[in-house]
Order: structure tokens, then C-alpha cells, then sequence
């Protein structure tokens, strides 16, 4: 069987400019393709982009008028459950296919299916909410501290949730500089077994609450993630409906939050931001792509 190269793009997710963001490659396959199966080559082709994630996507139905696709997202390291940053990267790429198109459907191994709607020149991403438990270990607010460079009282309050293992969620004041503090992850390597989220509200814009984040993922060369779609999703559901309700509800009043979007940013190298709402238990995250590399992939 003779197969094509694959068409690729790289794209910046969740940046307010053309070079801040996180960067996703973007593979397309075309139907059937048997490298679409082959999880030995979809990981050495991610290992060779070396970026925090690289996106798969195979037509389902490219056809309808909500073209329906299969993606899977892979670091250097491992494939992922789920990935907001290669997702919006994803829809950026196929609105650029499919000019007619306003919506797009994506079928996922771990994630069911994810939406994704245009808004202009963003777009709208629909995604699962991981509920964030109370942490029930003493020991690690301790832990957290001495390794992020704050004391252990700057900690509003610690919770887990799964991202394919317990991962802690560390509300911090908002006095704390965020982010300037230096983390030291090798005091975190064996507590930590999935990711880091550390964030913090920081007021108000406008009509939105304003809240920071930063997120590190111990085991990978570049710990810390510079902006993160999937923890996100999960703050959206912390702040408005979970454990971190009612510090953001003391910052609007008597407004419902339900209706309140959040200003999101996340305090990276990189930095980058979107705009989070809660819509029927779902997080909706509204953010910008930009391509900044096209090419292909040669067939070795």
C-alpha cells in the first residue's frame, strides 16, 4: 500500500498574540490510513516535533454539515486524555478547511465528544469539567509550599481532581505574586503524580472575574505548561459551581455565577488567556489560534 505524506500545521492556542501561547502540531490523516491505529508512530512523530502536544485527526464524516472527526492528542512521552490547547489548535486548522463550516464535532478515545464552534476570528471550545475533591492530605499543603516558594498560610485551600491520576488543585491568595514565584519540581516528583495547578482570583474586568494560573507537569523536560485548556475547564467548574465558589462569589455579589464569565490567564513564560463560562455543566473556553508553521510529513 503506497501512503501519502501527511499534511501539518503548527499552531499558537489561547494567545492574545502571534507568538505567546501554547504550540500544538496539528496532523491530518486521511481516512482509513492505517498510521491512524499505528500508536508506535504517532508517538515518534510526537517525539520528533517535541512540542507539548501534537493532534491527530482522521475524517469521520468531513462532509456534514458539522464535519465530525477522531482526534487524539500525544506529548513527546505519552498519549493524553484530553488536551484544550491541541483542541483549539485542531478547530483553528479545520475552520480554515471547512470555510463553511460554524461548528465541528470531535470523537475522542477517553473524552467522548468534544464541540467546537467558531466566534469570528476565535474559537468557542466545549469541554468536560473534572470535579475537584477536598484534599485529604495533611502533609501536602507542607510540601506545596516549600517546593513553590511561599508559605504554607498563602494557601486558600488544596484540591485533587483526576487527570488520568489525582491531581492537586492549590488556591492561593491573591497578594501572592503568582507569577514570579520560582518552583523547585524536584521537590514535587514523587507527590505529585499527574499535574501541578496552582491558581489564584485576582478581582475583577469588567463584568468578569480575573483569575491566574500556572501549571507543571513534574516528569516532562519542560515542566511548566504555558497555557492549559484542560485545567481550565476544570477552574471554570472550581470556581463557579466547586470548592472555590465562594471566594468568587464575594467578588461579584448577588450576581449569579452561572452567568459570569472568567477572565482567565495563565502567568507562563509564554502567557497566554481565554474567556471561561458555565454552560449546562459544561466549560465553554473562548480563545484565539495562530498558525505559524505549515509543512508535511515525509513517508519513512
Amino acid at each position: 500500500m503506497s501512503l501519502p505524506r501527511l499534511p501539518y500545521q503548527v499552531v499558537n492556542a489561547f494567545a492574545p498574540t502571534p507568538h505567546a501561547g501554547n504550540q500544538a502540531s496539528v496532523v491530518l490523516l486521511p481516512a482509513g490510513d492505517p498510521r491512524a491505529s499505528d500508536d508506535g508512530y504517532l508517538q515518534a512523530v510526537a517525539a520528533d516535533f517535541n512540542l507539548a502536544e501534537t493532534a491527530y485527526l482522521e475524517p469521520i464524516d468531513a462532509e456534514a454539515k458539522v464535519p465530525v472527526y477522531s482526534l487524539r492528542w500525544f506529548t513527546p512521552v505519552e498519549e493524553v486524555p484530553l488536551c484544550g490547547h491541541a483542541t483549539l489548535a485542531s478547530a483553528h486548522v479545520l475552520f480554515g478547511l471547512h470555510p463553511t463550516a460554524n461548528e465541528l464535532a470531535f470523537e475522542t478515545r477517553f473524552r467522548g465528544t468534544l464541540r467546537a464552534h467558531r466566534e469570528g476570528e476565535l474559537v468557542r471550545l466545549d469541554l468536560p469539567i473534572a470535579e475537584v475533591e477536598p484534599n485529604t492530605d495533611p502533609r501536602l499543603g507542607a510540601v506545596v509550599a516549600s517546593a513553590l516558594g511561599f508559605d504554607e498560610g498563602d494557601i486558600v485551600r488544596i484540591g485533587v481532581y483526576d487527570y488520568g491520576g489525582p491531581s492537586p488543585v492549590v488556591q492561593i491568595k491573591p497578594e501572592v505574586d503568582l507569577g514570579k514565584l520560582e518552583i523547585n519540581l524536584s521537590k514535587l516528583e514523587d507527590k505529585i503524580p499527574v499535574i501541578l495547578v496552582l491558581t489564584q482570583l485576582d478581582g475583577t474586568t469588567g463584568d468578569a472575574i480575573k483569575a491566574n494560573a500556572r501549571v507543571f507537569d513534574p516528569y516532562i523536560p519542560d515542566p511548566e505548561d504555558p497555557v492549559t485548556g484542560s485545567a481550565w475547564a476544570t477552574l471554570t467548574g472550581y470556581y463557579l459551581t466547586g470548592l472555590g465558589k465562594a471566594d468568587a462569589q464575594a467578588l461579584v455579589g448577588d450576581r449569579r455565577l452561572e452567568d459570569v464569565p472568567i477572565d482567565a490567564h495563565q502567568l507562563s513564560a509564554r502567557g497566554g488567556g481565554m474567556t471561561c463560562r458555565l454552560v449546562d455543566g459544561r466549560a465553554h473556553l473562548v480563545g484565539r489560534g495562530w498558525r505559524t508553521h505549515v509543512g508535511e510529513l515525509e513517508v519513512l
